[in-house]
């Protein structure tokens, strides 16, 4: 689930709350499916991006009960037998209809429950968020040799515990990597990967294991953009954790000056290691040269 950018929690809570209870009523007979679809839909299209449950609403259905349901909700009246069973018979067939719509709509609105509440959990993880690319675990030291409570002091943060977050597509890049034709390449990302694996082994999928060092290490869980740009989907991670955490944002850490320059230009805080975590094969090359920012920089 991805809220529309600038939407609290807490603000998400409060307005599934209303097409909750909209919906409900309508299925027990006491509200109106029509009125449920169109109050729901101008109140989750300001709140939830994906999935939009607003456009999930307005279904193919919606459309065709939309077109034949005023005439059937009509008074009339006939005095002949057989128009009569056709319009009870029309009439039945409608409500069948719309009770099938609204016990799918109401399982929709059941699954975003629980994706919200599952993302209220995320947002409760204690520390500052700080999202890994590919670049960190390829060339640099690994996050458990990371002094973190020294680094985030370097970089002005007042939290002392790194949540360290490593997305989904990383995981995915790490993977193809391993059958890279090079040779330097395939030994990095193999390593990475069983470090991850060892890292996390015994936990649940998602869930933070500790470091001993003053930091947590997850996995992303999240499937949107697995095959697409990469930056972009890892960049995507550190934008709904920064949305997650209003107070204290999230932070990208990279050594790739392209990720750097789109993280920025996304409105997010990048930071890099000093050049001392950069594992001892891979060369050293001044902050001027990469243009990676230094320790503390915005």
């Amino acid at each position: 689930m991805r809220l529309v950018p600038g939407v609290t929690l807490v603000r998400a809570d409060e307005v599934l709350h209303a097409p909750e209870n909209l919906w409900q009523s309508a299925r027990g007979g006491s509200g109106d499916y029509f009125d449920a679809v169109n109050d729901s839909y101008r109140q989750l299209k300001q709140v939830f991006a994906v999935p939009d449950l607003a456009a999930g609403f307005r279904s193919t259905a919606y459309w065709h009960l939309l077109a034949v349901g005023q005439p059937l909700r009509e008074t009339r009246h006939t005095q002949d037998p057989d128009v009569a069973r056709g319009w009870v018979t029309s009439r039945r067939a409608f409500n069948n209809t719309v009770n099938t719509e609204l016990d799918d709509q109401l399982l929709v609105l059941a699954q975003a429950r629980v994706e919200l509440e599952r993302l209220k959990v995320l947002a409760c993880r204690p520390g500052l968020p700080v999202v890994l690319d590919t670049n960190m675990l390829n060339h640099w030291r690994r996050p458990d040799d990371v002094a973190w409570p020294e680094v985030l002091r370097n970089w002005g943060e007042t939290v002392k515990l790194a949540r360290v977050v490593v997305p989904l597509r990383v995981v995915d890049e790490l993977d193809g990597q391993k059958y890279s034709e090079g040779k330097a390449l395939r030994s990095r990302a193999t390593r990475a990967i069983e470090y991850l694996r060892e890292t996390l082994a015994g936990g649940e999928p998602g869930q933070p294991a500790e470091l001993r060092n003053g930091a947590t290490l997850e996995i992303w869980i999240d499937t949107d953009d697995r095959g697409g740009d990469a930056d972009l989907a890892i960049l995507q991670c550190a934008s709904d954790l920064d949305a997650l955490h209003p107070g204290t944002g999230a932070r990208v850490l990279t050594g790739d000056l392209g990720m750097q320059l789109r993280g920025e230009q996304a409105g997010l805080r990048v930071r890099c290691l000093p050049e001392t975590y950069r594992k001892v094969s891979e060369p050293t090359v001044s902050a001027a040269a990469t243009g990676v920012l230094q320790p503390g920089g915005s």
